[in-house]
């Protein structure tokens, strides 16, 4: 049996971050993901999602023709992200803040 370590740290401001859901509490408005940092080092990265924070599930569009309609987004609420979903995430200005939440892959589903 091997045990998983991972620590919790904030990360700079305005960068996009991208792992698996962990954690996501509605009430309290945070996500906590999974992510593979520099080196190859993972981390849990606990991030607040406040009300005016943009989240949404990024869905490929089978019939785009180009670039601009390869990608449907629909807006959705942070009580319908799940653990195990594939998010990336992009920070306001303050570290610990989401501007956006997008789910990029559900949990369970195929690619």
């Amino acid at each position: 049996m091997s045990l998983l370590a991972l620590t919790v740290t904030p990360a700079p401001a305005g960068e996009r971050h991208a792992g698996t859901v962990l954690a996501v509490d509605p009430q309290a408005r945070t996500l906590t993901v999974d992510e593979f940092g520099v080196g190859g080092e993972r981390r849990a990265l606990r991030i607040q999602v406040p009300r005016e924070a943009l989240v949404v599930w990024s869905q490929r569009n089978q019939t785009g023709r180009d670039l601009k309609d390869a990608f449907r987004d629909s807006t959705i609420t942070l009580d319908d992200v799940r653990i195990g979903d594939f998010v990336v995430v992009e920070l306001s200005d303050n570290p610990e803040v989401a501007r956006l939440v997008m789910v990029t892959l559900r949990r369970g589903a195929g690619s």
